[in-house]
């Protein structure tokens, strides 16, 4: 088993398709003979018929169809390996690229990247999917997942970053409250209720406002948890209920609701958004192209909150 004929299982495939030595042997273009002396290899080699006779024709046992679903990925991965490298063109290439991150980033970077893809590589395609931050290091190792954008406190040392943005969070405030004007206190940030998005288990944000909160003695009210961050600041308009967000999304919100923006009273860390990849992307031609395109794109949201 240690030194098999790819030749063999590239014949085993055919076998497996026409379910017939005849027919196999004329797509192979050998004889008939000497391909049933091939398949009497292959059951030695598998200690398995394979490939039974029936009335109806050949007919492959359980094992051959196992064998058969591993021979496809293995050959699968040999052709790449030894393929040629072929020079990434964005303008031809449909590649699919996989991101994993926060509606937050999402909203910040996603317009201006397929704008610049639109015109740059039309048809590459972009899914963006939800963090998973306990599955992340596997996805991203095993390649199906590309890159993750976030903001993590203690990144696994086997993944390759880059800074992208920092931000900070404001207190999303109705014009319209009841109780808190054109300032907000420690007592009033922690007496009334937070919304919040539910997320995919807890949040870097999320557990650093609760961890804040706690050594100020309270802790964070989230009566109401919803699905769309977008939906965050029409229940603050109507209720006298507080949100806390990063900065940099809030601030459009103010020209379309009635809410103010305000400096919570307790100081909160900065959201630093790094970029993640895994080692095994770090020398794809693809992949350098589209980080730098990333890396472009955060510039200019930095370049644009600059004072």
């Amino acid at each position: 088993m240690n030194n098999i004929d790819t030749k063999l299982l590239r014949i085993f495939l055919v076998l497996m398709d026409e379910k017939s030595v005849s027919n196999a042997s004329l797509r192979l273009g050998m004889s008939q003979p000497a391909l049933s002396q091939i398949l009497i290899k292959l059951r030695n080699l598998f200690k398995d018929p394979l490939l039974l006779r029936t009335r109806q024709g050949m007919i492959p046992t359980d094992r051959a169809i196992e064998v058969q679903t591993s021979v496809k990925k293995m050959l699968g991965d040999y052709d790449q390996l030894i393929a040629p490298k072929t020079k990434f063109d964005p303008q031809t290439s449909d590649q699919r690229f996989v991101i994993t991150c926060p509606e937050y980033a999402e909203h910040l970077l996603l317009p201006q990247l397929l704008a610049r893809l639109r015109i740059e590589a039309p048809q590459v395609r972009i899914e963006i999917q939800q963090p998973q931050p306990e599955r992340i290091n596997d996805l991203l190792e095993r390649g199906e997942v590309d890159f993750r954008i976030a903001w993590v406190l203690s990144p696994a040392q086997t993944l390759r970053s880059i800074a992208l943005f920092q931000d900070h969070f404001v207190c999303l405030v109705s014009r319209n409250h009841p109780t808190i004007q054109d300032t907000i206190s420690a007592e009033q940030l922690l007496a009334f209720p937070h919304v919040r998005t539910l997320g995919t288990g807890r949040s870097t944000s999320n557990s650093v406002i609760e961890k804040t909160f706690e050594q100020f003695g309270g802790k964070v009210k989230h009566n109401f948890l919803v699905q769309n961050l977008l939906t965050i600041p029409l229940i603050v308009a109507q209720t006298d209920m507080l949100a806390l967000l990063p900065s940099l999304l809030s601030t459009g919100f103010t020209k379309q609701y009635p809410i103010k923006l305000l400096p919570p009273a307790i100081k909160l860390p900065p959201l630093k958004y790094n970029l993640y990849w895994h080692e095994r992307s770090q020398k794809s031609d693809s992949h350098q192209w589209l980080r730098n395109i990333i890396l472009e794109i955060a510039k200019n949201i930095r370049a644009s909150v600059m004072p």
